[in-house]
């Protein structure tokens, strides 16, 4: 097996030069780099990225942990990391828990044994034993997606307390007053708990009692969502609108309201949260609650490389959230023959705006 020395001697530079033109190819004058390049060509020379790791103790990857492959809003976040490491030269390995709390703490794992420099965490557990060791054993990592607000944690995330609040405001200044909850399991997240906390406080706020039997709690699946409006549905005094607590179990409670014979939004109003790409495609376009996925993904992984370099301090970003309306939201049956200006009419134009 050829060795950087035989480049160096083949190419007539020095060992230096032919680490140079693998590590920071810039550095180094176009014909010298040619040189080495056809070098190690002929040398049939495969440099170990491993091996420089055990010498440098950096191996220039790191793990990403997210919970659903298939939900879009993971897939923006992932971009925004890729894109960000590739322009650092930095690797990453990608892996999905499915929301299960063994298999994310079997990746961790498996990542740390592959000598990853660091993990970015979109985790089921924020309060979990898994995630203790890493602050016990310091290991660089950042959680994303999470409303973890404090104490010895780098969090990206938004606050999910107040997106669930302003899509419930949001229904409620249509003239809704029977609003249901789909929301994904809480045992296996923290932001669908918090978005829950927002809708019920602002129940309240607007003088409307809570109904726990408007809540269901489900998977994280397209099916999920429609056999839970249906659930609701099913209730004696069903709701006329429903906040569901990410896209993906919106467009499966989009499904299941139309295989039940309801018509959107005239019978019903369902609000999302993310703004994945595809909510504005639906059919009806969805209303729904926009965070920054590709951003924070981004964001989530120069903090990891600041983390890397110099631990300091953990470091929480709340990024912003924003209710995008669009037409899969109205005022009720009961309320659209209301002339009040206060109130959307039969006539209102499906528009798609960002409050």
């Amino acid at each position: 097996m050829s060795t950087m020395r035989d480049v160096a001697r083949l190419a007539q530079v020095s060992t230096a030069t032919v680490s140079r033109v693998i590590n920071s190819p810039d550095s180094v004058r176009g014909k010298t780099r040619k040189k080495v390049l056809r070098a190690m060509k002929m040398c049939n020379y495969k440099y170990n990225a491993l091996a420089r790791g055990f010498a440098t103790k950096k191996s220039n990857t790191i793990g990403l942990i997210i919970p659903n492959i298939n939900n879009p809003v993971f897939a923006e976040s992932t971009l925004g990391v890729q894109e960000y490491a590739d322009e650092k030269q930095i690797k990453v390995i990608l892996g999905n828990t499915s929301y299960k709390v063994s298999q994310e703490e079997s990746l961790i794992k498996a990542l740390r044994e592959s000598q990853v420099d660091g993990l970015i965490i979109t985790t089921t557990n924020p309060k979990g034993e898994i995630i203790k060791t890493l602050i016990t054993e310091k290991i660089p990592f950042v959680l994303l997606f999470s409303t973890v607000k404090g104490g010895p944690v780098s969090v990206v995330g938004v606050d999910n307390y107040r997106g669930g609040y302003i899509a419930t405001e949001h229904l409620i200044s249509l003239g809704h007053n029977r609003i249901g909850m789909i929301a994904g399991s809480f045992s296996v997240t923290d932001r669908s708990y918090h978005r829950w906390h927002g809708y019920r406080q602002c129940l309240k706020d607007h003088g409307i009692p809570y109904n726990k039997n408007l809540l269901v709690q489900t998977g994280y699946s397209l099916s999920g969502g429609r056999d839970s409006i249906k659930q609701l549905l099913n209730q004696e005094l069903s709701p006329s609108a429903v906040f569901c607590s990410n896209d993906y179990i919106a467009l499966g409670a989009i499904k299941g309201a139309r295989e039940a014979g309801l018509s959107l939004p005239e019978d019903l109003s369902i609000v999302g949260f993310d703004d994945m790409p595809t909510a504005s495609y639906m059919v009806p376009a969805l209303t729904t609650i926009r965070q920054p996925a590709y951003d924070m993904g981004k964001r989530a992984c120069e903090l990891l490389l600041q983390k890397m370099e110099n631990p300091g301090k953990p470091e929480q970003h709340m990024m912003e959230t924003k209710l995008v309306v669009r037409e899969s939201t109205a005022a009720p049956q009961e309320v659209k023959t209301d002339k009040s200006e206060n109130y959307w009419t039969s006539s209102d134009p499906r528009t798609n705006y960002i409050l």
